[in-house]
């Protein structure tokens, strides 16, 4: 697991527990024996030893993730008030039936009530660290809330098999084995099954009998247009009607995922700005992990792409090598070297790039880009016009470091 995935919110209590012994130990030095087992010693040593090996960096990432919130508030001007705390640890002890219980939830977790608090306020930290980031504009809410009424606003349904055929007698034989409970395939000749509501169903009649039919009820026959319909409801859903009020809390936490502000992607944001410099050697591989974080990463219809240097950030631009970005979309390359210009083509799409020249040519269309340039023996170019230019569409998302690129359609 790599240092961006690991928050204070996935840690087990396990590993609560040796952190806080281990933080304790620093103060009041442990004795060489610090226990006895069936008779045997259980020495400091081996204690210290079992957590270099097994539990250290995670026990490490608790600490700086703790340090990176404080910081970060700290820089922004968050502040959180002795009544605003104190209401937020009654809120957290009232899912307790009793203070008692309370004391036993934090022994079964291998904690204090001191680590609990510490742990509380970094939490509540990190939220408001979220809030000040970005905020989800009411116009946005109602926008997502209109795209996506399917989600919101949903008409009860009933899962419905339709068996028909011209003749009466097998219609009813049909209706004599649904109320048996024989299981029939949802393939078999005269079904159709599926989920319907009641504007999806044309037939008065039969609109009426299959809203009426308790789940694992048949029909009596039913005519219509010539042929004898049974029908059979084997499940059934309420009617969803959420108003834009009642949904916004979930709206808006969908579009914080969108935009990269939830606590973990500011956490991981957080990690990736941070200066980290690891002296201690059992965790000194962590600094090409921290220093690869730090670096913009290319997912390809939700793969990654392997580059052979790093994306640059120009400005607000982002150039990317050229020639992995292209060849992922299908594009047939051409270079000439005289002139040190890229041709890239998809089908009737064209993009030429020229290092040292602002302009692309996309098609036959001059674009400004930010001038290409020759790195390593690297030809890098301006995502967007590349991207766009061959039919792609891309996407930017700052909070996970990430661009995403979603190749044309074939």
């Amino acid at each position: 697991m790599s240092p961006r995935r690991l928050s204070y919110y996935f840690l087990s209590a396990c590993l609560l527990g040796f952190l806080y012994v281990t933080l304790a130990a620093a103060q009041a030095p442990m004795p060489p024996t610090i226990a006895v087992v069936n008779g045997k010693p259980l020495t400091a040593e081996a204690f210290h030893a079992t957590m270099e090996e097994g539990f250290a960096r995670r026990i490490f990432e608790v600490l700086v993730h703790r340090r990176l919130v404080f910081d970060e508030a700290e820089r922004i001007g968050i502040t959180l008030s002795r009544a605003e705390f104190e209401q937020r640890v009654a809120a957290a002890k009232g899912a307790y039936p009793s203070e008692a219980d309370f004391q036993a939830g934090l022994r079964q977790e291998g904690i204090t009530e001191a680590y609990f608090l510490q742990r509380l306020k970094t939490e509540v930290l990190l939220d408001k660290i979220v809030e000040k980031r970005g905020t989800i504009p009411d116009g946005e809410v109602a926008a997502y809330y209109e795209k996506h009424k399917d989600r919101f606003v949903r008409p009860a349904e009933v899962y419905l098999w339709d068996f028909s055929t011209p003749e009466l007698e097998a219609a009813y034989a049909m209706a004599r084995r649904m109320n048996a409970g024989e299981r029939l395939s949802e393939t078999a000749e005269g079904l159709t099954v599926g989920w319907h509501s009641r504007a999806q169903i044309a037939d008065p009649l039969m609109r009426e009998t299959a809203f009426a039919l308790e789940i694992g009820q048949a029909s009596s026959p039913i005519y219509v247009e010539g042929n004898y319909h049974v029908l059979f409801v084997s499940e059934s859903r309420p009617g969803l009607h959420r108003s834009l009020q009642q949904a916004r809390p979930d709206i808006v936490e969908a579009l914080r995922q969108e935009k990269g502000l939830t606590r973990e992607a500011v956490l991981d944001s957080l990690v990736r700005d941070a200066r980290i410099q690891i002296n201690w050697d059992p965790l000194r591989y962590l600094n090409a992990e921290y220093l690869a974080l730090k670096q913009i990463r290319i997912l390809v219809d939700g793969k990654p792409l392997a580059l052979p240097r790093p994306v640059l950030v120009v400005g607000d631009r982002l150039l990317v090598p050229a020639k992995p970005v292209a060849q992922a979309l299908g594009a047939r390359l051409t270079w000439v070297a005289d002139s040190s210009t890229l041709v890239a083509e998809r089908g009737s799409a064209k993009v030429t790039f020229t290092a040292g020249k602002p302009v692309a040519l996309v098609g036959s269309t001059p674009a400004v880009t930010v001038a290409p340039r020759i790195e390593g023996g690297i030809l890098l170019v301006e995502a967007r016009p590349l991207i766009q230019g061959l039919g792609a569409a891309l996407q930017w998302e700052p909070g996970v470091n990430t661009l995403y690129i979603k190749s044309p359609e074939k």
